[in-house]
């Protein structure tokens, strides 16, 4: 009775130090080990730093037994990095198809950005240059927005119309209403005068660049012998430095692509006019093309000019005629 207490005892005594050898052989054996020790299977050990080390089960067996593979992972470093240039929006890596790069530029012009209330078309011939009448509708109006918060105060408000020709219905509305109007055109061959009450001509075109052009032009759409000035320019001539442009109109045939992005870099249009209306001329179709028309409309986008009207010209139909409001300085409700 005695021994067979004494060898239970001793069995129960060993028992539980052979517990405990093999516990404290877990703890003190690296996973990796311990996996190869009891399963016989070749471990990979990936060091990701000097205290880490995990370990891959072969799983495809592809290595023998004789083969190591260690790849080290670098950790990510905590210290500042140079900041990388920000990319041109005129550089791109892709080259989509054109199809997909002109559905991408009608979708950015046709979607609204702000609410306005009361928008209203202003000037439009309904007959043509020959007295025909338009079957689609007058030719030359635009829509201005007349909401409280744009505040366009008769008397006090000032309108730039880039791009008359013959038409100058928009910018006599605007000055019936009580604007003083600026009308800019170098292409009639007219010298600077009055057209009409509050509408004053210039014989000068808005550019990216400033020039004097020829004293007397044999040809007047030699845009080479134009007398033209950047938006810049003309506000500081015509002393409007300390004030805001309520409407700018422009429709230069094309020339808006490069004046948009020179005005944009510049930061005139978006410190200095509350309201732009333009024609955009969609003429030359390539990717390449399509794309800078694209960032520019985007680079509106950014500069806080947000589209409250938008329509295809129904006589151009590669032209768009667009509405924007500046929220810099218009207080308007966004869509």
């Amino acid at each position: 009775m005695f021994l067979e207490r004494y060898y239970r005892r001793r069995r129960w005594i060993v028992g539980s130090v052979l517990v405990s050898i093999a516990v404290l052989t877990m703890i003190l054996t690296p996973r990796p080990k311990l996996v190869h020790l009891f399963l016989n299977e070749k471990i990979y050990e990936t060091k990701r730093s000097n205290e880490e080390t995990i370990g891959f089960k072969n799983t495809l067996s592809l290595a023998t037994d004789s083969e190591e593979i260690s790849t080290t992972v670098s950790k990510p470093s905590r210290a500042p990095s140079t900041p990388r240039p920000t990319p041109s929006i005129f550089t791109y890596v892709e080259e989509p198809p054109t199809w997909n790069e002109m559905k991408r530029l009608r979708m950015a012009l046709s979607t609204q950005g702000a609410v306005c209330s009361d928008q209203r078309r202003i000037g439009g011939l309904p007959r043509g240059p020959h007295g025909a009448p338009r079957p689609l509708g007058p030719d030359g109006m635009w829509y201005v927005c007349f909401d409280e918060e744009v505040q366009l105060d008769p008397g006090w408000c000032v309108v730039y119309s880039f791009g008359t020709g013959d038409d100058f219905s928009f910018d006599e509305k605007m000055a019936g209403y009580g604007c003083t109007v600026s009308a800019f055109d170098p292409s009639m061959g007219k010298g600077d005068h009055n057209h009409s009450a509050g509408v004053m001509f210039y014989n000068l075109g808005l550019s990216d660049v400033n020039q004097e052009g020829a004293k007397n032009s044999s040809d007047p759409l030699d845009k080479r012998e134009w007398k033209t000035r950047t938006l810049a320019a003309i506000i500081k001539e015509l002393g409007h430095a300390q004030r805001e442009i309520d409407i700018l109109k422009m429709d230069i045939e094309s020339d808006e692509w490069k004046c948009l992005r020179h005005m944009l870099a510049e930061g005139t249009l978006r410190s200095h006019v509350r309201q732009l209306d333009v024609e955009y001329h969609v003429i030359i179709n390539t990717p390449e093309s399509l794309r800078q028309y694209y960032s520019i409309a985007r680079w509106l986008e950014r500069q806080g000019f947000r589209i409250f009207h938008s329509r295809r010209n129904p006589y151009c139909p590669e032209c768009w005629e667009m509405s924007y409001i500046n929220t810099n300085l218009v207080n308007m409700t966004l869509n």
